[in-house]
């Protein structure tokens, strides 16, 4: 049976980085929808939460692959609605405000109550690398102590764009795979 994903993307577009990669790796064990958001390079919360509601099922066993401001997106799809056994694979992600960027901190604010969301998630990994100029890596530290989920930190790799040479990530796949058995 093929097993249904969904991947999340941050301020960037669904068909950059390494997205497309990663749908066409995991065929035909998973399907990857990279779904679409609106104003991805001045993002509103409510605009993505409206967005991910209409595209993502709430359904029990609900994989998500999320980068950078897709992971507090997806954490708080988890936060707002009432899941079992949902599987997350964060890359790049951060809870709390970025000071360079200001203007995501709606995203960020309030905080995310984990005690609604950490029984929900059933398996979790969060990849991040000590050179991240965008989301300081402890940020993605914190957010992997608070789910209990699996941490890998690399030591390079900056935030994981195509411009950090990630147009193809397969530790992002064997993650994929392992979360979604």
């Amino acid at each position: 049976m093929t097993k249904k994903a969904y991947l999340i993307h941050g301020t960037s577009t669904r068909d950059d980085d390494w997205f497309p990669w990663l749908e066409a790796a995991v065929k035909p064990a998973i399907e990857l929808d990279r779904i679409w958001l609106p104003n991805p390079y001045d993002p509103l919360p409510q605009e993505w939460a409206n967005a991910i509601d209409k595209q993502v099922p709430v359904e029990d066993g609900l994989v998500l692959v999320a980068h950078s401001l897709g992971c507090i997106s997806a954490i708080r799809f988890i936060e707002r609605h009432q899941l079992k056994d949902a599987r997350l694979l964060l890359v790049g992600a951060f809870d709390q405000p970025l000071p360079a960027y200001s203007s995501l901190d709606p995203f960020v604010t309030p905080a995310v109550d984990y005690q609604q969301v950490v029984p929900k998630v059933s398996k979790a990994t969060v990849i991040t690398a000590k050179n991240d100029p965008i989301a300081p890596y402890k940020g993605s530290v914190a957010v992997a102590h608070q789910l209990g989920a699996k941490l890998i930190v690399q030591e390079t790799g900056g935030h994981f764009l195509d411009a950090d040479g990630f147009t193809e990530f397969p530790l992002a796949e064997k993650e994929l795979r392992r979360i979604a058995e």
